[in-house]
């Protein structure tokens, strides 16, 4: 099979179109200072969505916290408007093995960006203007922290939902954002009630040792 060419990233790209051709390369690592320069004007919202994706992944203990920096950054980027993406030097310098790449994003995790992108499209502008992409940062940072939590399937929540909010950024898809908001609750009222089961459980077990002294 011929790899798809690696075009500028000036060039009218779709997302699904910018992540395949990244998998293909000469450098057998993929960098992601080489992701940030492919996506361009759209690297905000995509590198959000791919960092949130890639989170989804199974990683040893302490992995999903690797994901949750570049994300806070991000999202404190986009709270103060900032027009392209800055990343620590070491930060652009992490790379990837680019058949692994691959292999995670081929298949049917593209076949269903590709769904997706028919889905979406710019709507609601409110919801995805500059006051909305202060908002959005803000709340992306938050979810970004609940990432790095120690928390029972914790994780796979906000990863989903920085992954929505990265797709209404990029597609500037107010209903995407839109839903993003509403997984934003979702995650608030999940990571309320762990915290109460384990405040109940550690009282109990701490009450039921003060009776056994």
């Amino acid at each position: 099979m011929t790899p798809p060419p690696i075009l500028s990233p000036d060039a009218k790209r779709t997302l699904s179109e910018v992540i395949e051709s990244l998998g293909y390369g000469d450098n057998p690592k993929l960098t992601l200072a080489e992701v940030v320069e492919a996506f361009g004007e759209r690297a905000f919202g995509a590198l959000m969505l791919m960092l949130a994706l890639m989170s989804l992944l199974p990683w040893p203990p302490g992995g999903k916290a690797v994901f949750s920096v570049p994300i806070m950054l991000l999202s404190l980027e986009l709270a103060i408007q900032r027009q392209t993406v800055w990343l620590p030097r070491w930060l652009l310098r992490v790379s990837v093995s680019r058949a692994a790449y691959r292999k995670a994003s081929g298949g049917r995790v593209l076949r269903a960006i590709r769904a997706i992108e028919r889905l979406t499209r710019p709507r609601l502008p409110i919801l995805t203007g500059e006051l909305a992409d202060v908002i959005t940062g803000i709340i992306c940072f938050v979810l970004a922290v609940m990432l790095a939590l120690p928390v029972p399937l914790g994780d796979m929540l906000p990863a989903l939902t920085i992954a929505i909010f990265g797709l209404a950024i990029t597609q500037r898809d107010g209903l995407a954002a839109l839903v993003g908001g509403i997984g934003t609750v979702v995650c608030g009222v999940y990571v309320m009630l762990v915290w109460t089961t384990v405040v109940a459980v550690v009282t109990g077990l701490l009450n039921w040792v003060n009776r056994l002294l």
